[in-house]
């Protein structure tokens, strides 16, 4: 069943200890044994294919026992209290992360099920969950359902480098997009934050972002290039090191709050009202689309353009019909009034007006 939606009075950085390196692997069973005695793993199929061995003898190096459970589906309630019951009856009592976004939200929201630490160990940059301490949780069929946030941060996230680098360009530049997403939707409505009208957390987030956003912009060519010959260098150190950490800790400054608007509305939109469709895409894909109509939406559309320009050059698909949604797609409407639900979208006319303009950019 879902959880009543928590909102803590308190700023949580995202993770109480973070190590980024290139044989970070090998220091995450250290890591483990001081917060529990046997690791509960629950993996991703990549993500044990590629850091599976390694973790498992680094665990072993450090005298953690561990079971291991391989999952592939949706982050719900449902798996969290299957696997926490799983993990309570193997006597487990700390919880391990290996993957990608989606299972580094489940390993959060098994650990929270069963009230035991996490460490999370990603081994994709395409979102920043490793790092935030919420979880989008979803219904069994894949459906978005709604957000579970923690009272606690992450208490260890192991980055490794050369694990980062197996990755494929994709998943880096999905991850990138999703991460240059927080600058519009904290300015929801225009192009930019007013330092004075703006509570001083809100603003550190903005300011945060917009950092962010220019140097995952420069480096994020270089960084895919990398990953593509599977050669951790100076622009993919970077890449990760922005995507994960500091997109983590602008999520944090707004305690998960004010740093979504259309961009993630509408993904959350094509997850539920295009399921099917929209499975083969990932999460930074779809936002990226959704970011183009954010920028028109503030008013922005010669930043919407040059954004849509990065995204070709990152091969990243940039309208609705590129992932299989034409303007003509009988559910076009449904999905229209989804995003504008009452929440982000003024209901003068003026406001209106200018969704519409910046709907039409999904097609554009």
């Amino acid at each position: 069943m879902a959880k009543t939606e928590f909102v803590d009075v308190a700023y949580k950085t995202g993770a109480g200890r973070y190590l980024q390196q290139a044989d970070a692997l090998e220091l995450a069973g250290g890591e483990v044994a001081r917060l529990g005695s046997r690791a509960f793993v629950v993996g991703g199929p990549n993500g044990l294919r590629v850091a599976g061995a390694r973790l498992g003898a680094s665990l072993e190096a450090a005298g953690v026992p561990f079971d291991v459970q391989e999952c592939d589906c949706p982050t719900s309630y449902e798996a969290a209290e299957r696997l926490a019951g799983a993990a309570r009856e193997a006597g487990c009592n700390v919880v391990v992360g290996v993957g990608g976004g989606r299972v580094m939200d489940l390993a959060k929201a098994v650990a929270a099920t069963g009230g035991w630490p996490v460490v999370e160990v990603p081994t994709s940059i395409a979102t920043c969950a490793a790092f935030t301490p919420l979880s989008v949780m979803y219904h069994e069929d894949g459906s978005f359902r709604d957000t579970w946030r923690y009272e606690r941060e992450i208490d260890v996230v192991v980055v490794d480098t050369q694990v980062m680098a197996t990755q494929p360009a994709r998943l880096i530049a999905a991850g990138v997009l999703d991460a240059m997403a927080k600058v519009p939707e904290l300015a929801h409505g225009s192009c930019a934050l007013d330092a004075e009208g703006e509570d001083v957390q809100r603003w550190c987030a903005y300011r945060y972002a917009q950092v962010n956003n220019v140097e995952l912009e420069r480096c994020a060519p270089a960084a895919c290039a990398e990953a593509a010959v599977g050669t951790p260098g100076a622009a993919l150190e970077r890449v990760v090191f922005l995507n994960v950490a500091l997109t983590g800790i602008v999520s944090a400054l707004t305690r998960g709050f004010h740093q979504t608007a259309l961009a993630h509305k509408f993904y959350d939109g094509m997850r539920t009202l295009y399921a099917q469709r929209a499975a083969g895409y990932l999460h930074g894909e779809l936002v990226a689309i959704g970011l183009v109509m954010q920028l028109v939406y503030n008013g922005d559309e010669a930043e919407a353009a040059r954004v849509r320009q990065l995204m070709r050059q990152l091969g990243m698909p940039a309208t609705l019909p590129e992932v299989g949604v034409a303007r003509d797609d009988a559910g076009i409407e449904g999905l229209k009034r989804y995003i504008d639900d009452g929440e982000f979208i003024g209901a003068d006319a003026a406001d209106q007006a200018r969704y519409d303009q910046a709907f039409k950019a999904l097609f554009a």
